[in-house]
């Protein structure tokens, strides 16, 4: 029989078959009886042997041991038996022992006759299964990060979600699963965002940029959640194919981070928009100043920062001083307070009142905070508040006349003769800018307070207060201005008392204020410190910022007085007591005061009197000009001849007149005096000597200070060329402009003009270029300590430089000795003063005056 088209002859098949055994790529194996009857030498390779070996051993040594080749056959056999091929995956034995992943195919190879023998396909999958192990094993460690990872992870492929943990569905509040097969539409508020948002990040996927973004949401319960985003493509080369995503909630945070940025902001605007000066300084190098601070040194804010706080000091023993005195009180945890003479920018010296602490930082470093105030202008308003007391007693003098025109225009009717009473009450007893109390009803209250005081056995505190400063507010800005600034004082006065107390006004800028059942002073003191805190902010008044800081007196019923007069005597006491120690702060009254107030007054009516009685007297000194052995001029200098203190010296009464203006009249009579007594020399045949007057700094400023000077010459008949004028440095350079207008007319006239105690000041070289002065006063300070203070003669030396290159005379104040005659001589100084040529004389000793030098010193 032929076996068809297809069939192949015995022999060619039988080669196929077995090179197919021999070639394949897995193990073959035939078994039988449970005895390995034939295998392709791949098969016995697999397992360590040789083919050779391998063939006819039993089938047991194929398996771990006797258990496993038990459990394969109880497996398989059933299978086997019913004509089904078998497959499995198992471990089986090399013949070293070690086991190995194979996977097994098994059929009958006579599924009729199953005991005939089997036929087994071995196929080692040793690396695959290790590799199924490692994924596995990835795949476990990577849910296990998904489900703990704090936050929220996705993964995206072609904006569908394809797989997220749980956080991330917590923190865009949705239920479990329910974004998995999701747009990612799902997650933003508008179609608009949508498209925008993913447009930047698959630009930003293709450019190989991971995208990160911080995104407003809002949850379903409309509360808005800040997360912050970030995804990466797997492929930037195909970003569509998936990428991964992270998101946090960091709303928290933000919150925190944003209370923190707003405290800082707030902070800051405190700091620099404080009404004093602060300062951070690390080892006294500066490290931060605010605006105030720097306006306070005349400095920009950006100059300060690196430099050392020595800029701020006159000279280096100050510097060293303050430095110890600071040290010593920080160190030991206190806080320093303290008032010293400092250095402006441009060189002049004025006061600031400094508070310091330690800030506890680097240990080898010492960080302090400081806050400066400026407390160099004292100024006393006596002017003022009399022109203000006399103003009010008018106006009292006035309503008393309109109350009783008034009550006799109104008696014919009852009620409007009411009306008029309460009305014309009102006026007489109330400010009639303020509206507050004035003096009457003040006096009224008061007595009032004391007597419900001593039936209650209580105390009644009395504050006296007067603003800072405020005579400038009127004089720059007008009395407009002025009058709101009074009102808007009240204002806050009366909002920060109990409404049984009283505030009143007086009169300018003078206010009064009656606490009522006082139970210790410290209840003022509480009252006091909230004054100076309202006070303080500044006021907005027609475009300008103003501050109205007031100095408070504060007397106590019954301790300071047991009157009104008297506890109004003791409260006006302190507050100028407070303003003499700084301005802007209260005082409590204290005995010693009223002593040195009414010392003050004393001797003010009796320096007004000497004026009027004719007490006052000139001395004269002469001036010498040494090379030509002659007198070359003389300073006239005041005396006062009291009647009962005998001769006061000039120290202890020219302040008192400085500071109330007595200074003018007192200055006017020594010029007058001292020209008058020229002439009179003249006439008796006298040398005609120039002679030098010194202008006090409020004589300098006054408006008719030029006619006065050319009324004096015509009144006496003396050439100006035989005045010369002594002007201290610290007068020169205030208001510069207006300085060298007024000096400029002064020499136009001929007069003389010197600089007084020159040295001590802190002039500019540029503005005294600029100044027509004549002749340069070393101070007697220098001259003092000539002979044992090099620095000293270095500063006489380069005055004496200094006035010769300007083409200036130089005269040296206080020459005592001839040791400092001598040395003055070696530094070129030529023209002297002092006690070693005479003492200031009378006009009756003038041949003293015009001859002072003895024969002895002739030829030193």
């Amino acid at each position: 029989m032929s076996s068809g088209p297809l069939s192949l002859p015995p022999k060619k098949a039988a080669l196929e078959l077995n090179a197919i055994f021999e070639n394949a790529t897995i193990g073959i194996l035939f078994s039988h009886n449970r005895r390995l009857i034939q295998a392709n030498r791949l098969c016995a390779e697999m397992f360590g042997y040789s083919l050779s070996e391998f063939v006819d051993q039993p089938a047991l040594i194929l398996y771990a041991d006797q258990e496993a080749y038990s459990a394969l056959g109880r497996e398989a056999g059933p299978v086997l038996a019913a004509g089904h091929p078998f497959r499995t995956e198992t471990q089986l034995k090399r013949k070293d022992g070690s086991l190995f992943w194979c996977r097994v195919s098994a059929k009958a190879v006579d599924p009729h006759h199953p005991r005939d023998g089997t036929l087994w396909m071995i196929e080692d999958i040793a690396e695959d299964r290790l590799m199924i192990d490692a994924l596995e094993r990835s795949t476990r460690e990577l849910s296990a990060i998904l489900d703990t990872a704090s936050a929220g992870i996705a993964v995206v492929r072609n904006r569908i979600f394809v797989r997220c943990n749980r956080r991330f569905e917590e923190i865009f509040d949705l239920p479990t699963g329910s974004l998995l097969g999701q747009s990612s539409r799902r997650l933003f508020n508008s179609e608009e965002e949508f498209q925008r948002t993913g447009e930047q990040v698959y630009s930003e996927f293709a450019a190989g940029r991971v995208h990160r973004r911080e995104q407003l949401f809002v949850r379903r319960d409309g509360s808005q959640t800040w997360l912050r985003v970030s995804g990466s493509a797997f492929d930037p080369g195909n970003p569509h194919a998936g990428s991964v995503w992270l998101t946090e909630d960091f709303t928290a945070t933000r919150e925190t981070e944003e209370r923190a940025r707003q405290a800082f902001d707030e902070q800051q605007l405190i700091f620099d928009n404080a009404a004093v000066g602060i300062l951070f300084a690390r080892d006294r190098m500066v490290q931060r100043c605010n605006r105030r601070l720097a306006e306070i040194f005349g400095y920009q804010q950006d100059e300060l920062a690196g430099r050392s706080t020595r800029v701020f000091y006159l000279n280096e023993e100050d510097y060293q001083r303050n430095g110890a005195a600071v040290l010593s009180v920080v160190m030991a945890g206190g806080t320093y307070i303290g008032e010293n003479r400092v250095r402006h920018k441009d060189g002049h010296a004025f006061w600031v009142r400094s508070t310091g602490r330690r800030v506890v930082g680097q240990a080898d470093s010492i960080d302090m905070t400081w806050i400066f105030e400026d407390v160099t202008e004292r100024h006393q308003a006596e002017e003022a508040l009399l022109r203000a007391h006399e103003e009010l007693e008018q106006r009292v003098v006035e309503r008393t006349a309109e109350l009783a025109s008034a009550n006799t225009q109104l008696q014919e009717e009852v009620f409007e003769r009411m009306q008029a009473e309460q009305r014309i009450w009102h006026i007489a007893h109330h400010d009639s800018l303020t509206g507050l109390p004035n003096r009457t009803l003040l006096h009224d209250r008061l007595e009032q307070a004391l007597a419900q005081a001593l039936r209650g056995r209580h105390r009644v505190a009395v504050m006296f207060l007067d603003l800072d400063r405020f005579k400038n507010v009127n004089d720059t800005l007008g009395h407009a201005i002025g009058d709101e600034l009074l009102k808007h004082v009240a204002s806050r006065l009366t909002s920060v008392v109990r409404a049984v107390d009283t505030v009143s006004r007086l009169g300018g800028d003078e206010f009064v204020i009656v606490l009522h059942e006082v139970s210790s002073p410290d209840d003022a003191v509480q009252v006091a410190e909230k004054i100076l805190g309202a006070l303080g902010a500044a006021a907005s008044i027609d475009g300008h910022q103003l501050h109205a800081t007031p100095s408070i007196g504060i007397s106590i019923f019954p301790d300071d007085g047991d009157e009104v007069f008297g506890l109004m005597k003791s409260a006006d006491t302190a507050m100028y007591h407070a303003k003499a120690v700084g301005r802007n702060n209260f005082q409590f009254f204290a005995r010693a005061m009223n002593e040195q107030a009414e010392h003050f007054f004393t001797l003010e009516n009796r320096l007004r009197q000497a004026i009027d009685g004719g007490q006052l007297l000139l001395h004269y000194q002469p001036l010498i000009d040494w090379p030509r052995r002659t007198v070359c001029g003389m300073e006239a200098l005041v005396r006062w001849s009291d009647p009962e203190r005998g001769l006061i010296e000039p120290g202890e009464f020219i302040p008192i007149a400085e500071e109330t203006g007595l200074i003018v009249p007192v200055g006017e009579w020594v010029l007058a005096e001292a020209l008058r007594q020229n002439r009179e020399w003249q006439q008796e045949g006298r040398p005609l000597l120039p002679i030098s007057v010194n202008l006090s700094p409020r004589q300098f400023r006054q408006k008719d200070l030029v006619e006065t000077l050319r009324r004096i010459l015509l009144e006496t008949g003396q050439p100006a060329r035989l005045l010369e004028l002594e002007i201290t440095e610290t007068t020169l350079m205030q208001d510069i402009d207006e300085t060298r207008d007024k000096l400029e007319e002064i020499a136009a006239m001929g007069v003389r003009l010197a600089i007084d105690d020159f040295g001590t000041g802190y002039s500019s070289l540029s503005y005294l270029k600029r100044f027509p002065v004549h002749k340069l006063k070393v101070d007697q300070g220098f001259v003092r300590d000539l002979t044992v203070d090099p620095e000293d003669a270095a500063i006489v030396t380069a005055i004496i430089g200094l006035a010769r290159s300007l083409g200036l005379d130089t005269l040296a104040e206080g020459v005592e000795t001839a040791e400092q005659l001598d040395i003055l001589r070696g530094l070129g100084c030529e023209k002297f003063q002092g006690y070693l040529f005479s003492r200031p004389l009378p006009p009756t000793l003038a041949d003293g005056i015009f001859s002072p030098l003895p024969n002895q010193r002739s030829q030193a």
